[in-house]
């Protein structure tokens, strides 16, 4: 058996034990090994490096690497099934309601937005962090007792979010004027696919809102 393929055996092994942890080791090893022209073994691999992912309580990666596996055409039959299960209309963690959901996509667009105006890209502090997390509480709150949600699309939703400016520490409003990253607003697609060519619904793809978990660990 190819080194790989033990590495996948073994890792899915941990993975059955709930030892997620040696799991996602034993799934990047497998990953480094795999011959680049196997893409539908790198699919599965990527896919189980993210259940190792979500086992550890990282969602917003696990999912990041499942719909990657997707991408790559990862052939499990559970696989469609499972991610309707877990994502939710912004291509998020699915939270036990709307309302979560919401509040969930809207702290992500506001705290990407902050992070994109740092050049780490990346808080410096626990204390910045908290900071800016207690801004963007209140900004919910001040969101939600102006703004209703109920009969909008998701990407009406989104723009609504964007549209919404929190005056952080480093911004000032010709900041956030010129950002490009702001000034984006997107057609809902709805359940469409992609336009990329991935076969993948719209809001798993290309117009998906990454989690907080995942801009915070570097994943723009």
């Amino acid at each position: 058996m190819n080194d790989w393929k033990k590495h996948l055996d073994n890792g899915r092994k941990c993975l059955n034990n709930e030892d997620f942890e040696n799991a996602q080791n034993f799934f990047e090893a497998a990953l480094e090994l795999c011959p680049d022209e196997d893409a539908a073994a790198i699919g599965e691999i990527v896919f189980d490096i993210g259940r190792a992912f979500f086992g550890l309580g990282m969602r917003g990666v696990a999912i990041s690497n499942m719909l990657a596996a997707l991408k790559l055409g990862a052939g499990e039959d559970h696989t469609e099934n499972m991610m309707k299960v877990l994502i939710n209309e912004y291509g998020m963690p699915a939270q036990k309601t709307v309302e979560l959901d919401d509040k969930a996509a809207f702290y992500a667009v506001h705290i990407m937005r902050y992070l994109h105006s740092k050049k780490s890209g990346k808080f410096g502090t626990i204390a910045e962090r908290d900071m800016i997390y207690e801004l963007v509480m209140e900004a919910w709150t001040d969101f939600r007792s102006s703004e209703t949600l109920c009969g909008f699309k998701t990407r009406e939703k989104i723009n609504k979010f964007r549209e919404y400016v929190i005056f952080f520490p480093t911004f000032s409003v010709q900041d956030i004027e010129e950002n490009p990253k702001d000034n984006v607003y997107y057609a809902d697609f709805g359940s469409d696919l992609c336009f990329c060519g991935s076969r993948l619904p719209y809001m798993w793809c290309c117009g998906r809102i990454k989690s907080v978990e995942e801009l915070e660990n570097g994943f723009f």
